[in-house]
């Protein structure tokens, strides 16, 4: 049986989405993690995209069933005149999440200390508009 798919383009200089990189707001922010356990291993995260919300994603490190982090970018510039980085988690793991603005190349990493209870990001100055 044939399977219905869409074919889907995605700009050459903006995210393209992979096992590795989550992309929001419609390929402008990259969204890509690193990690390390308790026990010294390490790897990159994988991602999780929300169907039909191009704001908001996933990450996981261990298992596709237990999500590490939630990460939502959102549109600020009529307001302050930036794009917003929230990250929530429930994790201990040591982890840095780095958020890419694919117009202008800039990055801003976010970081959890191993057995450090992760805190709330509320970056609402996080990139230029």
């Amino acid at each position: 049986s044939l399977e219905r798919l869409d074919f889907v383009v995605h700009d050459a200089g903006g995210c393209v989405p992979s096992d590795l990189t989550l992309c929001l707001q419609d390929g402008r922010f990259a969204v890509e993690a690193e990690w390390t356990d308790f026990s010294g291993n390490s790897g990159n995260g994988h991602a999780l995209p929300l169907a039909g919300d191009a704001n908001t994603g996933l990450l996981w490190f261990f298992s596709p069933d237990n999500v590490e982090v939630t990460v939502k970018v959102l549109e600020g510039c009529p307001v302050n005149g930036h794009w917003w980085v929230f990250l929530s988690s429930g994790s201990t793991v040591e982890y840095t999440v780095t958020v890419t603005d694919t117009v202008t190349g800039v990055s801003r990493e976010y970081t959890n200390d191993s057995g450090e209870a992760a805190p709330l990001v509320t970056d609402t100055q996080a990139f230029d508009c």
